[in-house]
């Protein structure tokens, strides 16, 4: 999040080139202290706080370099971006899991930042040295978006979007497993909602081109509430669905908010913008995991954080209703 936060800064003081190479570093780098010095401390500094801090960086400047694409294709682009992100975790957790299982863990990072830094080579030789030069002029004093009333509501639907997500994928299990779904299948809700994220994510940023801008929050506002009422079912087939449907969201907000803040602000200000509301994913990252595992401790079942969850999208919901068509009328 830090990242991201700094990634705009950083890009208009250093070249192409020279952010991609601080990008690449710091990721691998970080994985090399760990790698070299096996400690805690080190797994924070070297993993927590320098790669945490290069793929943020990273994460941002290959969304403000998506600027660069055919217009027809700019949403498309961002979208695949994004997905990449999830992309990334389960191949290299699926492929890589044995030599995983059987290398101690400095090995391991030793290795991953090995492959970073080569394929940062890679990337920083493709690139030329030239700064980033905007496609169209500021529309808006820096800063001056965070205390607009449109930031606060795409913040806080992306906030809502992503608590929904990153609370049922860090509970799914136990949620399958209190309906009665048998233990063999208990690793099925995952991947049904990390296959919904990959869609979600590629094709979230074309949706916006598809209803043509802000209305397409609302829909995705919409379907987030509809799978979490579908996902306390005692269907075994409704949760499944659900499950699909609260990722389609999750990813698809990801990579539907880049581009929407491309139209609300401007190509150039994406990296900018999204850099200020990337906060509202890691706070959710932060509470929605623990707040399911507190509430299902305290009442011993899944009903009341799902239905916490379902009355923070709703009002999410209204929120997107407002942006969407009140806002809409006053622009």
């Amino acid at each position: 999040m830090l990242g991201m936060m700094l990634q705009k800064a950083v890009s208009t003081r250093l070249t192409l080139r020279g952010t991609a190479l601080l990008c690449f570093s710091l990721a691998g780098g970080g994985h090399f202290l760990f790698g070299f010095w096996p400690t805690l401390t080190s797994l924070i500094i070297g993993y927590g706080m320098a790669f945490g801090t290069g793929s943020g960086l990273g994460y941002g400047f290959a969304l403000e370099m998506a600027q660069f694409a055919k217009e027809r294709n700019r949403s498309l682009a961002i979208g695949v971006i994004v997905s990449c992100f999830a992309l990334s975790g389960i191949l290299i957790s699926s492929v890589f899991a044995r030599a995983i299982l059987h290398s101690s863990p400095a090995t391991s990072f030793l290795v991953i930042g090995f492959g970073i830094l080569l394929l940062g080579v890679f990337v920083v030789s493709k690139i030329d040295g030239s700064s980033l030069t905007p496609t169209e002029e500021i529309q808006e004093p820096t800063g001056s978006e965070v205390f607009t009333l449109r930031f606060a509501i795409m913040s806080y639907c992306f906030f809502a979007i992503c608590f929904a997500g990153l609370l049922t994928i860090s509970h799914i299990s136990g949620i399958l497993e209190e309906i009665g779904v048998p233990s063999r299948l208990l690793g099925l809700g995952a991947g049904l909602l990390n296959l919904g994220y990959i869609i979600g994510s590629i094709f979230g940023g074309r949706f916006v081109d598809w209803v043509q801008g802000r209305s397409a929050l609302f829909f995705v506002c919409l379907l987030t509430v509809a799978a979490l009422l579908m996902i306390r079912s005692d269907s075994f087939l409704i949760v499944c669905v659900a499950t699909v449907f609260v990722g389609l969201c999750f990813g698809g907000s990801a990579s539907l908010i880049p581009v929407l803040i491309g139209c609300e602000y401007g190509i150039s200000q994406i990296g900018r913008v999204y850099g200020k509301m990337i906060f509202s994913y890691g706070l959710a990252g932060l509470i929605a995991p623990w707040v399911g595992g507190l509430l299902y401790t305290q009442t011993g079942s899944y009903s009341v954080p799902l239905a916490v969850t379902t009355v923070l999208a709703f009002v999410g919901l209204i929120a997107s209703i407002y942006f969407s068509f009140a806002l809409m009328m006053k622009r």
